[in-house]
């Protein structure tokens, strides 16, 4: 018999003489995964080779684990026999993670454990659900709240059944929520529903895949509520839309799948780390859209593990996921990833993403679509000239001033840009000052 491979959730030992590295990957399962098995007897092929397997070793295997990881688990620790020969087997669980192992904290990745360096330990910590900041009290009252806001999320609470329909009552609402106690907010509630406008959005269009040229920039400031719907609406305007009849009716379809974009930008407010300088970031580029949340991904995880494992939800602020969650925002925990998969495989459409130590970056690909070619100039145009009629395109009314501090260029740099594309053919001026730009498609 064969125990096959070591993994996530599976190691083997010859025998407990390697006690000491079992308790580690005992320490880095847990954190991991929350459960795991050891086998003693077994080759790290998988084949069993068998060990002595006696009460006293069993008992010295259970009085090990319990007296060296913190906090304490209570392990099953028993005698097996396999094709003839004795292993031991060694099953544990444990829902309170961080654990250590004689002080130190380990973390799971492949079959292998390694040590978690402190900004990956403050990150567990945050992830454990114990004490989470957003449960916290603020010195903010009822009277900070932004009672339409609050108004627009009851009624999509009530509309979706996750809310009892019953009168509007903005006290009780915010203390059913957990959101207010004693008279005070909480840092979920403030973050949610204040008036204060507590969270940063930047969002921007840039001319290139780089971050040099903008062609717009927008910041603004709010609660989650307002700015889940101001980045949806931000990114929905300036993406493309194919426009197709069916029937006798005009049916439009996006280039990001509407659903999968919401799904991220509802995560990505749901899951930030609030308690440090924090602004959400959404950039749209010719051939992708960014999304940047401020807040890291789980430890040792892709978003991949989320889609086809059944891995349980992992939440750094519990009130503020709930509260979407009830306003359907957020449909259920765990599921998020995979519906974002699973939606822009229907689609066709491209996706990626960046983990870093700053924050998580989902990345929505662009069916990329030559801007000069999409108004129906075929003539060569330099890159700099593309950029100035891509210009136009999404503003026909812009100065020639205004393009030289978008484009940060000079304005005899622009003027000598315009002079070319008027000699081309395909730009010209209607009116003065208070004229327009017209595209001559050749």
């Amino acid at each position: 018999m064969n125990f096959g491979t070591e993994d996530e959730t599976l190691e083997f030992k010859k025998t407990t003489v390697e006690l000491n590295d079992a308790l580690k990957s005992i320490c880095a399962m847990l954190n991991k995964h929350g459960k795991g098995t050891v086998y003693f007897g077994v080759l790290p092929n998988g084949e069993v080779r068998g060990q002595t397997v006696n009460d006293s070793t069993l008992r010295d295997v259970s009085r090990k684990i319990f007296e060296s990881i913190v906090p304490q688990i209570i392990p099953v620790v028993a005698g097996k026999n396999v094709e003839d020969k004795s292993i031991i087997e060694v099953t544990f669980r444990g829902n309170d993670r961080p654990y250590s192992c004689k002080g130190v904290y380990y973390i799971r990745t492949a079959d292998e454990d390694r040590v978690l360096p402190p900004n990956e330990l403050r990150r567990l910590f945050e992830y454990s659900g114990k004490g989470s900041w957003d449960s916290e009290l603020t010195d903010h009252t009822i009277d900070d709240v932004d009672v339409e806001t609050l108004r627009h999320f009851f009624a999509k609470a009530t509309a979706c059944g996750r809310i009892k329909d019953e009168e509007f009552d903005p006290e009780r609402l915010l203390t059913k929520l957990e959101l207010l106690k004693n008279g005070r907010l909480t840092n979920a509630g403030h973050l949610l529903f204040s008036k204060n406008a507590p969270i940063v959005l930047k969002m921007a269009i840039f001319a290139t895949d780089e971050k040099l040229t903008f062609l717009d920039i927008n910041r603004q400031t709010g609660n989650i509520i307002t700015l889940i719907d101001a980045a949806n609406s931000y990114v929905m305007r300036n993406i493309k839309w194919k426009a197709d009849v069916v029937g006798m009716k005009r049916v439009e379809t996006p280039e990001i799948p509407l659903k999968a974009l919401r799904e991220i930008i509802c995560n990505s407010f749901a899951h930030a780390r609030y308690n440090t300088l924090t602004e959400h970031e959404i950039s749209i580029h010719p051939s992708f859209v960014r999304i940047y949340n401020p807040g890291e991904f789980p430890i040792g995880y892709k978003p991949e593990d989320f889609v086809n494992a059944n891995i349980p939800s992992i939440v750094r602020n519990p009130l503020i996921l709930k509260t979407l969650f009830l306003s359907d925002d957020v449909e259920s925990y765990s599921s998020g990833f995979k519906r974002v998969f699973e939606e822009c495989e229907r689609n066709d459409a491209g996706i990626g993403y960046d983990i870093s130590r700053e924050g998580f970056t989902f990345i929505f690909k662009r069916k990329v679509v030559d801007p000069i070619m999409d108004i129906g100039i075929k003539i060569p145009l330099t890159g700099e000239e593309k950029l100035v009629m891509d210009l136009v395109k999404k503003d026909a009314t812009l100065s020639a001033k205004k393009m030289s501090r978008l484009l940060n260029k000079s304005d005899r740099s622009i003027q000598r840009l315009l002079s070319k594309l008027k000699e081309k053919g395909v730009l010209e001026r209607i009116g003065s000052t208070k004229g327009y730009w017209k595209v001559n498609p050749l």
